[in-house]
Order: C-alpha cells, then sequence, then structure tokens
C-alpha cells in the first residue's frame, strides 16, 4: 500500500488519476470509494475534515482493497489488480521496502518485536514528535539530542520509548515495557531497560517504513505471547523493511 498526504490537492490530483482510469465508474462513486479507502464512511466527512488539516496534514493510506470492496458495494465488478501505485501523476509516498519483499513475522519473538516497534511509532505520530516527511522532527531539541515519551500498549501495560535522529532521514525508536527509568535509552540495556525491550529503526527518505530486526528483542518469557498477540496498524508507514548498514 501507498501513503499520501491528506490535503485538498492531492485529493483532486488522487480523483483525476481516477476518472483516467476508470472511466466506466461514475464520479461520485469514485470520490466515495476513494473515501472508503482512505478509512472514511464518505467522501463529506473526508472533506469536513480537511479544514482542520490545512497546517499539517496527516499521513494516511490509501487502501486499494477497501477501495475496491466499496466499488463492489456500488455495483461495479471486483478488480483486484487495482492499485493505487499504478495511477499516474499523483505524489504518493512508497510504504513497501522493494528489497524487503520476502520478510515475514513467523513466531511469537519477531510478532512482539514487530508490536512493540509498531506500537511505540504511532504513538510518537500521534504526539506529533516526528512525521513521516525526511527529516521532519519536532520534538524538543530535536536537533541536538532525542526524547523520552510514555504511552500505553493496547494490553494496557505502561510502556517507554526513545526515539533519536541517527541521519539520512532516519530514526532509532527503543520501546521498553513496564520500564525502569531512562534505561531504554541504551540499545544494549537489555531488561535493566524493562521486561522487555525492541529496537528498531524507521526510514523516511526513500519511502515510510520499518527497518525489520526481530533479533533486538529481549522479552520475558511471561510477556511474550501477550505481546506477540496484540492487534496493531501502522498509522501511514509500512511494517516491513531490510535493515541498512
Amino acid at each position: 500500500m501507498a501513503a499520501i498526504v491528506v490535503t485538498e490537492l492531492s485529493l483532486t490530483a488522487v480523483k483525476k488519476a481516477l476518472f483516467r482510469k476508470k472511466s466506466n465508474v461514475r464520479s461520485a462513486h469514485l470520490t466515495e470509494a476513494l473515501a472508503a479507502a482512505l478509512g472514511r464512511r464518505t467522501y463529506a466527512s473526508l472533506r469536513s475534515e480537511l479544514p482542520d488539516y490545512r497546517n499539517d496534514p496527516p499521513i494516511e493510506f490509501l487502501d486499494h482493497e477497501l477501495f475496491d470492496q466499496r466499488l463492489q458495494e456500488l455495483g461495479y465488478r471486483a478488480d483486484p489488480k487495482f492499485r493505487f501505485e499504478h495511477l499516474n501523476d499523483i505524489d504518493l509516498i512508497p510504504t513497501l521496502d522493494p528489497n524487503g519483499l520476502e520478510i515475514e513475522y513467523k513466531g511469537d519473538r519477531a510478532k512482539a518485536w514487530r508490536n512493540l516497534i509498531v506500537c511505540a511509532t504511532n504513538a510518537a505520530l500521534t504526539l506529533k514528535l516526528f512525521t513521516l516527511h525526511p527529516n521532519d522532527n519536532r520534538w524538543p531539541n530535536a536537533g541536538q539530542e532525542g526524547y523520552l515519551f510514555d504511552f500505553t500498549l493496547p494490553t494496557n501495560l505502561p510502556a517507554r520509548a526513545y526515539v533519536n535522529d541517527i541521519g539520512f532521514s532516519e530514526l532509532n525508536i527503543n520501546v521498553a515495557v513496564n520500564p525502569k527509568g531512562d534505561w531504554v535509552k541504551a540499545s544494549n540495556a537489555g531488561f535493566h531497560a524493562g521486561d522487555a525491550l525492541a529496537i528498531g529503526w524507521l526510514e523516511r527518505e526513500r519511502g515510510a517504513w520499518i527497518q525489520t530486526a526481530t533479533n533486538l528483542l529481549n522479552c520475558r518469557r511471561t510477556l511474550l505471547k501477550s505481546l506477540a498477540s496484540m492487534t496493531v496498524k501502522p498509522y501511514g508507514y509500512g511494517d516491513r523493511g531490510r535493515v541498512l548498514m
């Protein structure tokens, strides 16, 4: 899936590209399907949000499956080959590392690592500590040092994360569960940081995705299953990619 900056200008560009691609579909139906692709019930509700986004628009997934599903509900045939990435003249943010297509999260350790990094990244985006744009860091003193922040996991366990810029628009994100002090800052802290510690990186230069490093997890056995079974979706970025050294 690709992501897009949700603005009036970008939506207009997508609509024009859709009209050219799907000339057999009514204009009103295309806009309703576009709203569904962005997780809204109607295009009117999507447009009503745009004034709030004027100064700081979010980056969100364009979900081709939700788009096609909505068109089917409106009476059109399924088009399983459709992808927003195939449209011309629209400015999309890649969320899939072409060199990481073979990556899968198998086993509880891999799933737990993925879930913790996604939860921490989502929390940071919600707090507007950074965005998915290259070099757009917003935490205090972002030019000189990293930043600690607290959030709660879907399992209601407390977590503490540390984000810092390591160059080339790439962010290091560490997250500890049941945290102890500021040990989460240290990538080699292990269980000093808490009952679980995951280390990851977020790519923002070539696209927006997590660099997958499932071996960088310390986790108490009693927590592993619950962390692996959490359901969490990334906020506009991909959840797998190769590690850049």
